[in-house]
């Protein structure tokens, strides 16, 4: 066994074994090393000089491709198998390492010392440059200046009027509505209510309407049934932002026509033109109170959009009304629709409020309006409007009414769901001298089956007092349904 196997490791110096043969070979690679000491010695240390200790390994030629502390190549290393491994033993070297960081420390600090201050000034340079700049921009004799516009003209090179003609004419006509309602109190006590009436006028509603007329010390205004059917008390608030208290002249709901009056003279009146002239795309402008008062006489224009269109009352009578595409909103309605010429041709009264519409309001024609207006003023009711002289309740109120409109399909009078039964007749209606009783039921007039009530208004709405219909009367009687017909003579509706 080669006794350098295990790379038995030597040391410059006494050796532990006083072998001759050992000694010699340590003195002469001793001798080689001072003569040629390796590259990488310490500070060009040689020996044991410096506190520098070199330490030796053979590897065997068996062990060459092993690794080794340095390369085996022999040009890297001139030495041969013998490699010199440079420990370098230094007294104290904790201190240099905190030496080497306080300065890097101090070097830093210094840097951000120098950095801050070339900063500032380089601030200091460039506010000063600013101010310079701004001394520099104003110019107190550079001032714009707004000018009187150009007069807006009232009138085109038609002479029609322009929508600011028109407003300019027509705005003292129109006024806001505000409605109260009577107060009412109720206490409960362990399940027992009582209802008192306290007298206090709470608001209720708002709406817009028109100054139609002046007679007799009184200003009319004219406005729609359901902005002031429910009211109890009115107040009228002009242009100006002037208020009369109002009172209750008439409604009518079929045709969503009411009247007010106030105890005024001298206003700005309105004037009406024919309805049935009015043309498909003419220009026109609405004006009322969208919101209420704090949004009073707002105009907003736009053009008729269709005429005669059908729409049907609160209580099923249909009105032929002027759709437009002007904004309607809740508020507007009762105000007036007016022509370019000033001229109102119809009251605003509905609008289809949905997400799919947009632009589409509708207003009672003039003509319909003023017919009933006048009615109103005159006698308190639509004069020459005719009607049954009974009350009733629709048949799909009652809890049986699938039932009965199944035995009905029977008897021939498919889907009678609009069938009416009768609660009530009137001393004057015709119908008191038949045989009719409380709950018969008018499934059909003049041969039109009953599938709605729209059948019966539509034939009241084309009738007048003194016509005769026919209705057919179906009976239960010994749970069986018996059906007849009857002649009825129509009566005048005062209300």
């Amino acid at each position: 066994m080669n006794e350098f196997e295990n790379k038995e490791e030597y040391t410059c110096g006494n050796p532990q074994n006083e072998n001759t043969e050992e000694k010699t070979n340590s003195e002469s690679t001793q001798q080689t090393a001072e003569q040629n000491p390796p590259e990488n010695a310490a500070s060009g240390s040689t020996g044991t000089e410096n506190n520098t200790t070199y330490h030796y390994s053979y590897t065997s030629a068996n062990n060459q491709n092993q690794n080794t502390y340095y390369n085996a190549n022999p040009q890297a290393n001139p030495y041969g198998p013998y490699r010199a491994e440079p420990v370098v033993h230094t007294e104290n070297p904790e201190p240099k390492k905190k030496n080497r960081t306080v300065i890097t420390l101090i070097i830093i600090f210094g840097v951000c010392a120098v950095l801050a201050i070339v900063g500032l000034f380089i601030a200091a340079a460039v506010g000063e440059n600013n101010s310079n700049d701004n001394s520099n921009t104003t110019n107190p004799s550079a001032q714009v200046d707004t000018n009187d516009q150009a007069e807006v003209p009232e009138k085109n090179s038609s002479g029609d009027l322009t929508v600011a003609g028109v407003a300019k004419n027509v705005v003292d006509s129109c006024v806001g509505i505000t409605v109260y309602t009577q107060a009412t109190n109720y206490s409960n006590f362990y399940g027992y209510g009582s209802q008192n009436n306290s007298g206090e006028q709470v608001q209720s509603g708002a709406g817009s309407g028109v100054l139609m007329l002046e007679s007799n010390g009184k200003t009319y205004v004219l406005t729609n049934a359901h902005v002031i059917s429910d009211g109890s008390k009115f107040t009228v608030t002009l242009n100006d932002k002037t208020e009369y208290e109002a009172a209750m002249v008439g409604y009518d709901s079929q045709t969503d026509i009411g009247v007010l009056s106030i105890n005024k003279t001298g206003l700005k009146i309105a004037e009406f033109a024919k309805s049935d002239q009015t043309v498909l795309g003419e220009q026109v402008i609405a004006i009322g109170c969208p919101g209420g008062l704090d949004f009073l006489n707002s105009l907003s224009s736009g053009y008729v959009s269709a005429l005669a269109r059908p729409i049907q009352s609160t209580i099923g009578y249909n009105t032929e009304c002027i759709q437009i595409d002007a904004s309607i909103n809740p508020g507007n309605s009762g105000g007036g629709l007016f022509n370019m010429q000033g001229q109102v041709i119809g009251i605003n009264s509905s609008k289809i409020a949905a997400t799919e519409y947009e632009g589409m309001g509708f207003a009672i024609p003039s003509n319909t309006a003023v017919a009933t207006a006048n009615s109103l003023i005159k006698v308190g009711y639509v004069e020459g409007r005719a009607k049954l002289g009974i009350s009733y309740k629709s048949l799909t109120s009652y809890s049986n009414a699938s039932a009965i409109v199944n035995a009905l399909n029977q008897l021939g009078f498919e889907n009678a769901s609009g069938t009416m039964v009768i609660n009530d007749i009137s001393n004057d209606s015709d119908l008191i001298s038949k045989d009719i009783q409380p709950y018969d039921m008018i499934v059909a007039v003049n041969g039109e089956t009953m599938v709605s009530t729209d059948v019966m208004t539509s034939v009241l709405a084309k009738s007048k007092p003194g016509d005769k219909v026919k209705l057919t009367i179906a009976r239960i009687k010994n749970n069986q349904i018996d059906t007849f017909e009857i002649e009825c003579t129509l009566i005048e509706s005062k209300g």
